[in-house]
C-alpha cells in the first residue's frame, strides 16, 4: 500500500466515524422524547400496573385507574392470584369490601373484580382469567344487575381479550402505559390531583375502590335525579339476552365442576331504580329475568322495596350515594347474609334466597311492597313522576 492509499483510507475511516457519530446523535435526539415520556410514566405509574413505589403528594392517589380499570384489575389478578373473587358491576366495585369478616375468616386473599358498566360476558371472562392465574380458586361471589343481561350491551371501550388468561401484563399494555401520550396526560393529572389539597385521597384496597368524593351531593334529590336518567336509557325497550344468561350458566357450571363455592346475589339498587324499570315498561322483563336466574342457580335477592332500598331521599343518606350505588355498610349486610355472619345486624326483609319454589310468591310480594313504599314516600314518587314527564319531551 502506497502513501496516497493510506491517506485515502484514513480519510475514509474518519468520514465513517463521523457518519456513525452523526447517526448516534440523531438517534439520541429522536429517542430522547420517547425515553423521557417513558421515564415520567414509569415514575408516576398512573394506571397502577407497573408497581412503581408510591410517594405522598406525587403518585400515591391514582384516580386515573378509573379510566383503565379493566387493564388494572387484569394485571392485579396476575400479581395477587386471589383465592376469593368478587364479581359484578360498579355496585360490587364500590360496595363489597374484600376484608369483610365473612371473607377474611378463611385467611384467603379476596379480590374485588367489579367494573363500571360490566356486562355478563366481561364477568365471565374475568372469572376465567382468575382461574387461569389461581387454579385453586375457592370462593366466587357474583353481584348481578338487570342491565348486565340486556341485548346489545357490548363490553366497555377499555376491555381487551388479549390481556386475559395470561400470567403477566400484556406487552401492548406495558408499552401503552409507558410510552403513550394518553398515559403522559394521565400522569400529569395524577400529579396535579396528588398535589391539590382539595382533592380527596383516592385509595384502592384489593380492587375495592375507596373514594371520599362519592359522598352525597348537597340536595340529594338533584343528585338522584341526575343519575336516574341513565337508568331510563338502560331499561327502555329492554330485551333479555339468552347469551348473557348462558355466560352466568357457564360460570356456575365451572364452579360446580371444580368444587368452587359460588354465591350469587341481585344488587340492592335504590327503590327509585325499580321505579324507573316500571316507568319505561320493562317490569315484566325484570320479573322474567329473575325467573330465568333461579333456573340456573339459587340467588339472593336484595332488590325491590325493603327497609334498606326504600330509604327516603334526603340530603344525608345512610345507605346510598346515588340511586345505583349502595355504601360499604350495605355491602357488609349483603355479605353477612351470604356468609351467615352477624346476621342479627341484617334487617329481616333484606335478602331472600330465591329458588324455583318461591320465585312466584316473592315476585308477588315485591309488587305489594311497592304499594307500601309509594304510600310512605310520596316525595320520592313525585320526583319520579316529574322525571317521567321530562322523559318523553
Amino acid at each position: 500500500m502506497n502513501i496516497s492509499e493510506g491517506i485515502s483510507g484514513l480519510k475514509y475511516n474518519r468520514k465513517s466515524l463521523s457518519y456513525r457519530k452523526f447517526n448516534w446523535v440523531m438517534l439520541t435526539i429522536a429517542f430522547s422524547p420517547v425515553l423521557s415520556l417513558g421515564l415520567v410514566n414509569l415514575a408516576v405509574d398512573p394506571y397502577g400496573v407497573i408497581s412503581t413505589p408510591t410517594i405522598a403528594k406525587f403518585n400515591q392517589s391514582k384516580p386515573e385507574i378509573l379510566t383503565q380499570e379493566r387493564m388494572y384489575k387484569a394485571v392485579e389478578i396476575t400479581r395477587l392470584k386471589p383465592q376469593i373473587i368478587l364479581l359484578g358491576s360498579s355496585r360490587t366495585q364500590w360496595g363489597i369490601y374484600p376484608q369483610h369478616p365473612g371473607l377474611s375468616k378463611s385467611n384467603l386473599k379476596a379480590y374485588n373484580v367489579g367494573f363500571s358498566g360490566a356486562n355478563m360476558y366481561e364477568v365471565m371472562r374475568y372469572f376465567k382469567h382468575a382461574i387461569a392465574n389461581q387454579p385453586d380458586l375457592k370462593t366466587v361471589v357474583i353481584g348481578l344487575d338487570f342491565f348486565m343481561f340486556r341485548e346489545h350491551n357490548p363490553p366497555a371501550s377499555d376491555f381487551r381479550e388479549s390481556r386475559l388468561e395470561i400470567t403477566s401484563i400484556h406487552p401492548q399494555d406495558l408499552i401503552n402505559s409507558l410510552f403513550s401520550v394518553d398515559a403522559l396526560i394521565a400522569s400529569q393529572k395524577t400529579i396535579t390531583k396528588n398535589i391539590s389539597l382539595s382533592y380527596p385521597n383516592y385509595q384502592i384496597y384489593n380492587g375495592f375502590f375507596i373514594n371520599d368524593y362519592r359522598k352525597p351531593l348537597p340536595g340529594s334529590s338533584q343528585a338522584f335525579a341526575k343519575w336516574i336518567k341513565p337508568a331510563f336509557n338502560a331499561y327502555r325497550n329492554y330485551k333479555l339476552s339468552p347469551q348473557n344468561l348462558n355466560h352466568l350458566k357457564n360460570i356456575i357450571q365451572v364452579c360446580q365442576q371444580k368444587g368452587i363455592d359460588v354465591k350469587v346475589f341481585i344488587s340492592p339498587s335504590h327503590a327509585i331504580e325499580a321505579e324507573a324499570i316500571q316507568i319505561v315498561g320493562s317490569w315484566e322483563q325484570f320479573e322474567q329475568w329473575k325467573r330465568e336466574l333461579v333456573k340456573i342457580t339459587p340467588v339472593w335477592d336484595f332488590s325491590g322495596y325493603n327497609s334498606i332500598t326504600g330509604e327516603s331521599i334526603k340530603t344525608e343518606m345512610k345507605n346510598y350515594t346515588d340511586n345505583s350505588h349502595y355504601r360499604k355498610e350495605v355491602g357488609d349486610l349483603i355479605l353477612n347474609r351470604l356468609f351467615d355472619s352477624n346476621t342479627e345486624k341484617v334487617p329481616n326483609d333484606f335478602g331472600i334466597l330465591l329458588t324455583p319454589k318461591n320465585i312466584q310468591s316473592h315476585l308477588a310480594k315485591i309488587r305489594a311492597d311497592r304499594e307500601f313504599w309509594a304510600k310512605n314516600n310520596p316525595n320520592d314518587v313525585k320526583l319520579m313522576q316529574n322525571l317521567k314527564l321530562n322523559l318523553y319531551k
